[in-house]
């Protein structure tokens, strides 16, 4: 039976491998990394698997803020071309950048890092909508990735705890 699954095992994979083969030849050869600086923004932004990364890379939110910080900033980027205002997103990304360093520093604590950026991002949110308003868009075109921007860092995050999946 061992020898059996030993010789079929190998001729299962072969019409896969050669499957994946002709559908991405150049995926295969080549894989992308998951963020880049120089990549244009592709149609889906995997945002929530790109945070993950972050918030596991960088698990100490005091002593690694500023790295975790540029970490986010680096996984928002290819956002920015799916949102209606992108300057909304540098503006939070600004903010937390300048955040990070000062509790890094620890003259801000995270507590209070996590509030100036749940505030900011509830101001940004309704600064778009305002604008929005004055010139409507089909909302059924915005991408998941954006759609995970506007619900994340909610007044939860400004609470002691606030390092869920959409804290950031």
């Amino acid at each position: 039976m061992a020898l059996s699954l030993c010789i079929l095992l190998p001729c299962c994979g072969a019409p896969r491998q050669t499957v994946e083969t002709e559908t991405a030849p150049a995926t295969a050869a080549t894989p992308e990394p998951a963020i880049t600086e120089t990549t244009p923004a592709p149609a889906t932004v995997d945002l929530s698997g790109a945070l993950a990364a972050c918030r596991n890379a960088f698990p100490d939110q005091i002593a690694q803020a500023v790295a975790r910080a540029s970490c986010v900033i680096k996984a928002t980027e290819p956002l920015r071309p799916l949102l209606p205002f992108p300057e909304l997103l540098d503006r939070e990304n600004a903010l937390r950048k300048a955040l990070a360093e000062q509790v890094q520093a620890r003259t801000m604590s995270l507590l209070e890092r996590n509030v100036q950026v749940q505030k900011l991002h509830s101001q940004l949110l309704d600064e778009e909508r305002s604008r929005l308003a004055a010139a409507p868009a089909d909302a059924s075109t915005q991408p998941l990735a954006a759609t995970q921007w506007r619900q994340s860092n909610g007044e939860g995050c400004g609470r002691l705890g606030g390092d869920s999946g959409t804290c950031y």
